[in-house]
């Protein structure tokens, strides 16, 4: 963290002053991230489930979208840069992919997760023991989940196609892909908040009479 913060206050200094450090100050945010990667990678190969929830792949995806950005900021960073058409499309390329890719990617991942949560516990942890209360997975459509990651990649990578061919329809296509990914997450976290609203709870099952329950 402390590597993190100064190398992004020194980029900031650089950028300001216009100075050559800027390039080695990007290589400290960059170093710091490859460590962070490695350590979230080896959290990764030691989850025990074998397949990721929708929500983890969403921000696994953007820590990995982490890599193109800070190719593209090596090469921005890079001293005697000229400053012509085609590297002001790569910085347009740099801020879409680092807001819409890397944070906002993130954001939804998150969001899947911290939502999921707080409506369960927040719901049905006076419930147990007492009724039957949903599963983490019923308080979602898994299927939505994995048709809105898949939409907005597609977005994300056909507006960095546009942007770098300059084909203002793959611009705008990419768009109604992620517009469309957004209505997804919507729809989806109204699924989940409607069970803050309408619990869905059921009677526990008890045993006949004159029955027992053996342990």
């Amino acid at each position: 963290m402390v590597l993190l913060n100064a190398g992004l206050a020194g980029s900031f200094v650089a950028i300001l002053l216009r100075s050559p450090w800027k390039l080695a100050f990007v290589l400290v945010v960059i170093a710091t991230l490859t460590i962070y990667g490695s350590e979230l990678a080896a959290i990764l190969r030691a989850h025990k489930r074998r397949s990721l929830d929708w929500g983890i792949r969403y921000f696994v995806t953007a820590v990995a979208l982490l890599i193109p950005v800070s190719l593209l900021s090596v090469v921005l960073s890079w001293p005697g840069l000229s400053l012509n058409p085609f590297a002001g499309q790569l910085e347009s390329l740099y801020g879409f992919l680092g807001l819409m890719g890397v944070v906002t990617f993130a954001v939804m991942g998150m969001l899947y997760k911290t939502l999921l949560f707080l409506v369960l516990f927040g719901v049905y942890s006076r419930h147990v023991g007492r009724a039957r209360v949903p599963a983490l997975a019923d308080l979602y459509l898994s299927r939505l989940q994995m048709v809105g990651y898949w939409s907005f990649l597609g977005g994300l990578v056909t507006i960095s196609g546009g942007i770098l061919g300059e084909h203002e329809a793959f611009v705008r296509l990419g768009s109604g892909l992620l517009a469309f990914s957004a209505l997804i997450l919507m729809l989806n976290v109204g699924n989940i908040l409607s069970h803050w609203f309408r619990p869905r709870t059921a009677p526990l099952v008890s045993p006949l009479p004159g029955k027992s329950v053996s342990a």
